[in-house]
């Protein structure tokens, strides 16, 4: 009983260094449209050709060994089976004792025209989890009174956790808007370091937008468009929104988001619910897209937190036009540079003949 006890004690310790990270909370990119095969498996496929995306995030840099997350995924349709496949590795890693979280997965999706107008993406994912910690760099009330020598190591003898775990989701879009909704963790799998049983929870994402206006210049080089997107997550006790616009005039764009979600109190921490003002801006050159976001930090961190710096980087290549200017797959519209609705220098069949009213 004594060492049970013990345990859960070392255990609340643990979990106390890394806050919310380990209270079943998963990472989260500010720029979600620049690391698609994360925020849902139904964009795996999304552009006509191949994909290979690299994002990083740095989360709280005013605070010593805070968070960092690193994800590249690589995606490709298949137009012989209408078909999208990805695969994605992201890691995160968080405190002085290295809390590392590693997952792999592989996607599949698969395109369906429902109308003239709208298509529809059900998909799947299958992954692998990782979580290891180096116990070696905690140090422990009885390691100081004992003069080095920790009796709490022997309840610490399991330093990482394996998993399996499952998503599925489903996305409709037309060339004017999209809406989509992903779930995750639906294996609730056991990731604990001491053989309890510790759940991941299940999170459920829903997102959309819609392209408010676009200007197609012909004389000039380069459109302009001007968008709105939201993202609602809910995962646990958690619940967090975000919620904004951005402004594409080739080949530039900027973006301003709100994450929170002030009509419901933090249950956690009991105070209102808001986290982040996001400021982003991308430049596009060619296939090659690379975007930068700083959070603006508004929960009780404050400025001791220094905001999260972002970086995303995306790479297309392959890219089969043809498939759109005959008229068969008009562009998902949250995929590529984040633009929605611009479908680069494709002419496409498909949209002259549709009046934009948007």
């Amino acid at each position: 009983m004594i060492k049970q006890l013990k345990k859960y004690i070392i255990l609340g310790i643990i979990l106390s260094f890394f806050g919310i990270s380990v209270r079943g909370q998963d990472v989260h990119f500010s720029q979600f449209y620049a690391s698609p095969l994360y925020l849902s498996p139904s964009l795996a496929g999304a552009t006509d050709g191949g994909r290979l995306v690299m994002n990083y995030r740095n989360q709280w840099p005013g605070i010593e060994d805070a968070f960092s997350t690193y994800a590249v995924s690589f995606d490709n349709y298949f137009n012989s089976f209408n078909s999208g496949l990805g695969i994605m590795l992201i890691q995160d890693k968080a405190g002085s004792a290295g809390l590392t979280t590693t997952q792999a997965a592989l996607q599949y999706s698969y395109n369906i025209q429902l109308t003239e107008n709208w298509q529809v993406v059900p998909a799947i994912q299958f992954a692998y989890g990782n979580r290891s910690i180096d116990f070696s760099k905690l140090r422990f009330a009885d390691e100081e009174i004992g003069g080095g020598a920790s009796g709490s190591w022997d309840q610490l003898t399991n330093e990482q956790a394996e998993y399996v775990d499952f998503a599925s989701s489903i996305l409709f879009y037309s060339p004017a808007m999209w809406i989509g909704f992903t779930a995750d963790h639906l294996a609730t799998p056991n990731y604990s370091f001491l053989g309890e049983r510790m759940q991941l929870p299940r999170k459920y994402v829903f997102y959309g937008g819609v392209n408010l206006w676009t200007e197609k210049r012909r004389r000039i080089k380069g459109d302009r468009s001007f968008a709105g997107s939201f993202r609602i997550q809910h995962q646990q006790e958690f619940n967090q929104a975000d919620i904004g616009a951005y402004w594409f005039n080739d080949p530039l764009e900027i973006g301003v988001w709100y994450r929170g979600l002030p009509i419901f109190n933090n249950e956690v921490e009991n105070k209102i619910n808001q986290d982040a003002i996001i400021i982003s801006l991308s430049y596009r050159h060619g296939p090659i897209r690379f975007g930068y976001s700083y959070d603006i930090t508004i929960s009780g961190l404050g400025w001791n937190s220094a905001g999260a710096h972002e970086l995303s980087l995306i790479y297309e290549f392959n890219q089969n036009f043809k498939l759109r200017n005959r008229g068969r797959r008009p562009a998902v519209p949250c995929q590529g540079y984040s633009n929605p609705l611009l479908d680069q220098d494709n002419q496409s069949k498909y949209r002259k003949k549709r009046k934009r009213i948007f």
